[in-house]
């Protein structure tokens, strides 16, 4: 691959993970904000083992 191909690939990937960052987001792991830890908010970068996950709605 060419080092001009590199170099495009390395700013798209880096405007990705930018909008991901403004818009609520996680560019390290690349989650968007809807996709956080339901629980605490938190990204994949994060451990969720002491998150105490909401209770299932119950269906009437």
């Amino acid at each position: 691959m060419s080092p001009d191909r590199e170099a495009a690939i390395d700013r798209m990937l880096l405007l990705d993970d930018l909008e991901l960052e403004l818009t609520g987001g996680c560019g390290r792991c690349g989650l968007e904000a809807g996709w956080m830890c339901v629980a605490c908010g938190r990204c994949n970068c994060d451990q969720h083992d002491r998150c105490t996950r909401p209770a299932r709605p119950t269906r009437a």
